[in-house]
């Protein structure tokens, strides 16, 4: 079990591709995007058409779109956590802490996952202790050591008091989680399914028109992202927060620099001419691209 805890908490904070990470880097894009979308707001307008350049514009968008749509899809889906094809998936996670339960008990949930002293009891006493020794010394200010904190433990008691449906004065330490708590948190990232699927099929896989029928969103906005950010975010702080002992916390990072500098200044101003060049290039090596011959792909090293 204690492996299996191990594992919980890399892919929700460690791994380079963590839970926790993911999330962060989706919170800004949406912050990101969200101001590019007031940029075209306030853009100015001449014959009815925004001052911008839709080169630009249409990459940001459609790569906005993409890659917050197949990040919502990596998050959510129910793939393996171990093994050559693991994956930082909270679905997954979810999914592995169902499969655990009968070893996920209170006595785990508090010592094994918290690192905490199950008896918080026997902490109130060493931290009472603790006090006394300091005031026997004469020391009128002093820092507490956390593992004299027994409300620690006693919090993490009553969160199982809730999960195991088990009242205090009954509680054991073999008590289990009762299985309408995982129910309930799959059916939270359920409410995404039309998510997954239009990434399935529009995105991810170049489907056919038969099976993009009714599994294509028709109308998915940046306030429907925001939403979905905001369902993975709640329920990745509760699962992080239950089965990691560290949740999401604010997603969103602090900017370490000026994310809006440069903003009053032209995108380019230098020699257009070479802009088109360069597209004129690509566009030259893009037609030649089907004057293919297979022949010459037999035997090639």
């Amino acid at each position: 079990m204690l492996k299996r805890i191990e594992e919980w908490k890399r892919i929700f904070d460690l791994e380079e591709n963590a839970i926790t990470k993911a999330l962060t880097r989706m919170a800004w894009d949406v912050a990101a995007f969200s101001c590019v979308v007031e940029m075209v707001r306030q853009a100015p307008e001449v014959g009815g058409e925004k001052q911008l350049n839709s080169l630009v514009m249409d990459m940001l968008a459609s790569g906005f779109w993409a890659g917050t749509m197949q990040g919502i899809r990596r998050l959510v889906e129910k793939e393996p956590i171990r093994g050559p094809k693991s994956v930082c998936s909270l679905g997954g996670l979810i999914a592995d802490v169902r499969a655990s339960r009968g070893k996920l008990t209170r006595e785990a949930y508090v010592r094994d996952i918290a690192c905490l002293e199950y008896n918080y009891l026997r902490t109130r006493a060493a931290s009472d202790a603790y006090a006394i020794e300091q005031l026997r010394q004469g020391n009128r200010n002093y820092w507490v050591p956390i593992e004299f904190h027994h409300e620690l433990a006693m919090k993490r008691h009553e969160e199982f008091d809730w999960l195991s449906g088990v009242t205090a004065n009954l509680s054991r330490p073999d008590d289990l989680i009762r299985v309408e708590i995982f129910d309930m948190l799959e059916s939270r990232l359920e409410r995404l399914s039309s998510v997954i699927d239009h990434v399935n099929v529009d995105i991810a896989h170049a489907a056919t028109e038969a099976s993009r029928q009714g599994r294509v969103l028709e109308r998915w906005g940046l306030t429907d992202a925001k939403q979905a950010m905001r369902e993975i975010a709640e329920v990745a702080h509760v699962v992080g927060t239950w089965f990691c002992y560290s949740g999401a916390g604010t997603v969103l990072p602090v900017a370490q620099f000026d994310q809006f500098k440069h903003l009053e200044s032209p995108m380019f101003t230098g020699d257009r001419a070479k802009l088109v060049a360069v597209w004129t290039e690509f566009d030259r090596e893009a037609q030649q691209w089907h004057q293919v011959d297979p022949t010459k792909w037999m035997n090639v090293e």
